[in-house]
């Protein structure tokens, strides 16, 4: 009995590690501590003059008023789903993402500097990779697609 439990205890610590990848956290320098990415969420509207999308290669490129981002389907998941899921998350607004990545940055570099007792430069490339991103396209009237992308550049 006492071994089924264990079994079920290591099987259950196992599937939660599983849950995240590699590319999901993000470290302000090398062999420094990783922390895991925040997720952001942005919805595609191509009705809108300042949304394109484009598609090269099986890639798709979305620019979302300033903000360009790249979804390469070897390195990237899409998923579909109800539009009951724009329930539960919480949709950004474009013109808002670099601004909240500064400061996102901004008060994590804080924290590690007196943490750790170092000094941290600013990122040299902008903030692109301390979030995770998905951008929304409604496909049908009850139906959306949710891509994970890189976000490759920004006004900064």
């Amino acid at each position: 009995m006492t071994k089924n439990i264990y079994l079920l205890i290591l099987l259950t610590i196992n599937f939660i590690s599983a849950q995240t990848k590699s590319n999901d956290y993000f470290s302000f320098y090398k062999g420094g501590e990783k922390y895991l990415k925040p997720i952001k969420y942005l919805m595609f509207d191509s009705s809108k003059d300042d949304n394109i999308k484009t598609t090269d290669n099986a890639q798709i490129y979305f620019k979302i008023k300033k903000e360009h981002f790249k979804y390469n389907p070897q390195k990237n998941k899409a998923s579909t789903y109800s539009i009951d899921f724009l329930e539960k998350i919480k949709l950004e607004k474009p013109d808002d993402l670099e601004n909240d990545a500064y400061k996102f940055f901004k008060a994590k570099k804080e924290e590690i500097e007196r943490k750790n007792k170092i000094k941290l430069v600013y990122p040299p490339a902008g903030y692109q990779s301390f979030y995770k991103i998905f951008i929304i396209e409604k496909i049908s009237t009850n139906k959306i697609v949710k891509y994970e992308v890189n976000w490759e550049n920004s006004s900064f």
